[in-house]
């Protein structure tokens, strides 16, 4: 498994239960207040808490993966956090993060701590020129799960190789920096394409994914200022350069980088509305989020559903 990545985005069918994101999880206890602080409109955001279950049928045998999270912000930052994750009604087992920052605010690592201080797993982060050149993850407990990507930039293309495989994965950016294709690539053979767009007020339309997922999904939005935004702004690019070359770009733009709060999805025709509370500023204090889709990967059907809650508090 991945066990970092500050970003946890699980709507993929067979990838959803092996991401626990740039990510980072714990119990911070479900806080349904949020918002804490004046109700002023110029507060920070002080923790996120984020809480999610994902659900999959596959073969017909159920699995089940919860998550718990909470993430400490100084400074527009996330620089540590605690995380616990269950598997089929296991325990939750919660470890501690440690995240680095160098001093242009990009992540250089991310280590995670269990029980008796003991690290578990971390994630290096090497930039060259500005750029991430390498990911290195080391998953202390055995080797099958590490990994390294190396990566290559030529104009608006990012190419992303990964020792001892054959899948390459290249990542194009419009004129804002932004991700509008991800194609991924084994032996030369395209497997996995997935395009979005974008409004003029920075959000994401829609997003066409076809080859091994094939899905056609919509995005809606609020008119408020979405506060993960500038939180997750250091980590944009890293958030879709760690992740696996079958997860959808789509629903992680629009919960962490879209302008405005994600509150509505069109999955291949079904839609799905959230449940969002704000303050009297109109910052969001909470959300809800629940959806389910069934699909055909890699030859094998099933279904999903995820259900995510969270929880923003903030200071003056």
């Amino acid at each position: 498994m991945k066990k970092i990545l500050l970003i946890f985005c699980a709507f993929t069918l067979v990838t959803a239960c092996e991401n626990e994101p740039l990510d980072p999880d714990f119990t911070g206890g479900n806080n349904n207040g949020g918002g804490n602080g004046s109700e002023s409109g110029d507060l920070t955001l002080a923790t996120y808490q984020l809480d999610t279950d994902v659900n999959l049928s596959l073969f017909g045998l159920p699995i089940q993966t919860s998550t718990n999270s909470t993430f400490n912000i100084t400074n527009n930052l996330i620089t540590s956090g605690t995380n616990a994750i269950s598997v089929s009604g296991s325990p939750f087992v919660p470890e501690e993060l440690a995240i680095t920052h160098n001093d242009s605010d990009q992540v250089v690592s991310i280590i995670s701590t269990g029980s008796g201080n003991i690290t578990t797993n971390e994630t290096i982060v090497t930039y060259t020129n500005g750029n991430i050149s390498q990911i290195s993850y080391d998953y202390y407990e055995g080797d099958a799960d590490d990994y390294i990507y190396n990566f290559t930039y030529e104009n608006n293309v990012i190419t992303r190789t990964q020792v001892g495989s054959s899948i390459t994965t290249e990542f194009t950016l419009d004129g804002f920096d932004r991700v509008i294709k991800k194609e991924s690539f084994d032996d030369g053979v395209s497997i996995q394409i997935e395009t979005v767009t974008y409004n003029g007020l920075g959000n994401i339309n829609n997003s066409i994914a076809t080859g091994e997922l094939e899905r056609n999904s919509s995005f809606g939005f609020d008119s408020n200022t979405n506060p993960l935004q500038i939180v997750y702004n250091s980590e944009y690019l890293l958030s879709f350069l760690n992740d696996e070359y079958s997860d959808e770009i789509g629903p992680n733009i629009a919960q962490f980088h879209s302008t405005n709060n994600w509150n509505s999805y069109i999955i291949n025709g079904e839609s799905f509305d959230f449940d969002l509370e704000y303050n009297s500023s109109g910052r969001i204090n909470t959300r809800e989020i629940s959806f389910s889709a069934s699909d055909s990967q890699n030859g094998v059907s099933g279904s999903v559903s995820v259900a995510i809650s969270e929880v923003f508090n903030y200071v003056n």
